[in-house]
């Protein structure tokens, strides 16, 4: 029976947590050396041994051998989702990320670039014409190297195999086993290495070490499984990096329908110097070190078919990541990372853990993505990076790097808290001093959203935000699921020009943008019951050209600036009820929404194309079901009179402490 070791389990001083509501809680477990991570489901209970953790669903329980018990993340079936969520969102919001057997049927190649012009069409193996074979085969702590080796200049220590060459079209095909082995190669021509079934283990740096300027291509053999490990030190080569188990000064392309395990116990899983293509075969890699990394290129990382899943449990990890560029076109992507954050003392800054992350762009245009964060402050996808210069004696800060997605499925998790959980405050209340906060996807300058399926939710605390863009987020279509603690989305400014939005928070605004423009498609954010917002636009511009916009919250922001579309903003003070519609003067229903009960005060904004100047509309209100008989709470009319200002085309009835049915 396979030993199992559960690396994260829930830090209690207590034997026996016996839980009020049911839980899904992630298992990290390590089996005959690599990590899967899975979700139990419905647990109520967790009884802890001096050697096992039990964990029960009603009846039923699972027992794990545990040498380590540090961390893992309860997820509550939170109430207040099902009360703020209309029925037609919730589905999409209940998902789970996990590694499961099923993934290693999903690996489809990336499209073979077909035209000569382009710049990655040298990546492709089968655009190389390869006439020499090298055959490679280690054994324990031998290495047999044969067939055209006459081109080769080769050293060997044991299971370590240099080889040295001025030949080209060299492709070599490894195979076998050893606890102690490596292969470094040195070229002035590109190389192809085919990884034909073996299981190797470097103690002293990378397993593969290509000191090639031009491209190494790694093939997958087909129907082959194959297990690459390296250790946590490195023995230093003077004027050489070697950055992880597979490294590579050059290009590195992969391909094949194969499977790769990299246990990165150093810096790197994969890595190269310039930049790496993923268009094939099954890869999971584990990268265990602080700031390890699972996936690096220095100039850019391209993934555009294959399945590629990354594990990093270590403080800081990135799973896949670039000092410039990500372009993600193709293929399935799983990014896990429990790890919390570091301390830079340069910096003065905290360091956190983030499935996919690049320094500068970031393009997914293709795809179907999945990141989970579990750590403290944990992102799902962050783009570019903030850099504060002085200038005369004043700080000026360049926000370098943007994201932009179309095409693609995108499930996002992050369960972690801030650090610290509640920031310092300098004498005008404003929040000072590092921090670390999780957030599903962050973008440092621009976010565009063109197509696709989006879904993120954080619930961590009271920090986690779904998706943020400290510069525009500009939206011209696609689907996009938020809900989190904190804000659903927030942005310097927002365009949304098409699509259909939900966001919602359960404990602060559910779109916070500090202006606002609607042209086309459905918008829906629901705020928090504490003061909070559904619509919060700091009361800047705040425009509407068409589309339909609902806000629920405490409070609302209202148009501020020329609008073409009419609106209305009304207030349910001490009102108990679970659901509002408007209607027309007839009561024909325009649209209903679910009210959670929890509001001392409910503001409600909506504003679509039937909501027209010079017409007459009534507010309804159902106390437990739309099945009820509604309650008038308004009676008013859109004439021009009761209009706050008539270019903005809005009004508002009621406030925080009444009702006014006068208009």
């Amino acid at each position: 029976m396979q030993k199992k070791r559960v690396i994260y389990a829930l830090c209690m001083m207590i034997y026996t947590l016996c839980i009020s509501a049911q839980h899904n809680i992630y298992v990290n477990e390590t089996v005959n050396g690599y990590t899967r991570t899975y979700i139990v489901n419905d647990v109520n209970q967790i009884t802890y041994g001096k050697e096992k953790v039990t964990l029960w669903s009603n009846t039923d329980s699972t027992s794990y051998d545990v040498t380590a018990i540090d961390q893992m993340s309860l997820v509550d079936k939170d109430p207040w989702r099902k009360m703020a969520i209309p029925e037609k969102y919730l589905a999409d919001l209940e998902f789970d990320i996990a590694f499961e057997e099923s993934d290693k049927a999903r690996v489809k190649a990336e499209k073979e670039e077909t035209d000569v012009a382009s710049k990655y069409y040298d990546d492709f193996v089968s655009h190389t014409v390869w006439t020499k074979t090298v055959n490679i085969v280690f054994d324990g702590e031998e290495v047999s190297v044969t067939g055209d080796t006459d081109s080769l200049t080769i050293t060997q220590e044991g299971a370590h195999l240099t080889i040295n060459t001025a030949a080209s079209g060299l492709k070599y095909i490894v195979s076998g086993q050893s606890e102690d082995a490596c292969f470094k190669l040195y070229s002035e021509h590109k190389a192809c290495i085919v990884l034909n079934g073996v299981n190797l283990t470097n103690q002293q740096g990378p397993v593969i070490n290509s000191q090639l300027k031009k491209r190494l291509f790694i093939e997958l053999a087909a129907n082959t499984v194959n297990k690459l490990t390296d250790n946590t030190t490195y023995v230093k080569v003077k004027g050489e990096d070697q950055r992880g188990c597979i490294f590579a000064e050059g290009k590195l392309c992969i391909s094949g329908s194969g499977q790769l395990f990299v246990n990165a116990h150093k810096k790197c899983g994969i890595a190269s110097d310039n930049y790496v293509h993923m268009m094939d075969g099954f890869i999971h890699i584990n990268a265990d070190a602080e700031k390890g990394k699972a996936v690096y290129g220095k100039d850019h990382v391209i993934i555009g078919g294959g399945v590629l899943r990354t594990y990093n449990n270590g403080s800081a990890g990135k799973g896949i990541t670039s000092d410039s560029l990500i372009w993600i076109t193709g293929g399935v992507v799983k990014a896990i990372t429990t790890g919390g954050v570091t301390w830079n003392d340069d910096e003065e800054d905290y360091s956190s853990s983030c499935g996919i992350k690049s320094n500068w762009d970031m393009e997914i245009t293709g795809g179907t993505i999945y990141c989970l964060s579990t750590g403290t402050g944990g992102k799902g996808i962050s783009a570019g990076h903030l850099l504060e210069t002085i200038v005369n004696d004043k700080t000026k800060k360049y926000y370098n790097g943007g994201l932009t997605i179309a095409n693609a499925d995108i499930y996002v998790r992050t369960t972690g808290k801030r650090i610290p959980e509640e920031k310092d405050e300098d004498k005008n209340g404003k929040k000072v001093g590092a921090s670390a906060s999780p957030k599903g996807i962050k973008c440092i300058n621009k976010l565009v959203i063109n197509s696709g399926n989006i879904y993120v939710r954080g619930s961590g605390g009271g920090a986690a935000e779904g998706i943020e863009a400290k510069k525009q987020a500009e939206i011209n279509g696609g689907k996009i699921r938020s809900y989190c603690t904190d804000d659903g989305l927030n942005c310097s400014g927002c365009v949304i020009n098409d699509g259909d939005i939900f966001i919602c928070s359960s404990e602060n605004d559910g779109l916070d943008a500090g202006n606002l423009k609607m042209y086309n498609g459905s918008l829906y954010a629901v705020g928090s019951w504490d003061a909070q917002m559904g619509i919060d636009t700091d009361g800047k511009t705040f425009q509407i050209y068409g589309g339909e916009i609902t806000g629920v919250g405490a409070r609302s922001c209202t148009p501020h600036g020329t609008c073409t579309q009419a609106s209305v903003c009304f207030y349910l003070p001490k009102t108990y009820c679970s659901g509002v519609a408007v209607a027309d003067a007839d009561g024909n229903i325009i649209t209903q929404f679910p009210t959670p009960n929890t509001y001392d005060v409910l503001c409600l904004f909506f504003s679509n194309d039937q909501i027209q100047v010079g017409k007459h509309y009534k507010i309804l209100s159902y106390k437990d079901s739309f099945n009820d008989t509604p309650v008038v709470e308004y009676e008013f009319s859109m004439e021009e009179e009761y209009l706050e200002k008539q270019e903005e085309m809005f009004i508002t009835l009621g406030s925080k402490k009444s009702k006014d049915t006068t208009k």
